[in-house]
Parts: structure tokens; C-alpha cells; sequence
């Protein structure tokens, strides 16, 4: 299996997709040097995964679906705590 150690911040399946949705797997356990894999099988190489991965910037999709949730509720002028009520 082709792999790699990174420190930047990955979006597994954001990069997955930056690559051809081929598959990759990523072991965090050490934040400084993170592992990133390609699937067995994948045509991806050493290099274009080393290149993906030196291009990649990270979405945070927790951050985006908060931004979104916070906009909604402001639009709909209630607050966190009030949209938990109205929903039970």
C-alpha cells in the first residue's frame, strides 16, 4: 500500500474526490505525522498522492454545517436554545 505522513490537516474525503474518488484510508492517531494511504488496487501513485496532499486545503465541514445552522437560526430570529425546544 502506497502511503505518506502529513501534519496538515486532511479531508479524507475531500481529498479522496481531489484524486478520483479512488479511495484512501488516514490513520490520526499522531497529529504530526498523520498517514495517509491509497486503496489497494488504486492507480494512484506515490507521487500524485504526495502532490494532492502538499495542494490540499482541508473544508472543515463541522464549521460549515454551523455557519449554516447559526444563519438560519438568525434568519429566523430564535436562538439555539429556542430551536431546541421547538423541536423537542
Amino acid at each position: 500500500m502506497i502511503t505518506i505522513k502529513t501534519a496538515k490537516k486532511i479531508n479524507l474525503d475531500q481529498l479522496d474526490q481531489e484524486l478520483g474518488g479512488f479511495g484512501l484510508c488516514l490513520n490520526e492517531e499522531n497529529q504530526d505525522e498523520k498517514i495517509v494511504g491509497v486503496a489497494e488496487g488504486s492507480p494512484i501513485t506515490k507521487e500524485q498522492l504526495e502532490q494532492a496532499v502538499e495542494n490540499h486545503i482541508a473544508i472543515d465541514v463541522e464549521a460549515e454545517k454551523a455557519a449554516k445552522r447559526q444563519a438560519l437560526l438568525d434568519k429566523l430570529g430564535i436562538t439555539e436554545e429556542e430551536a431546541q425546544i421547538l423541536i423537542g
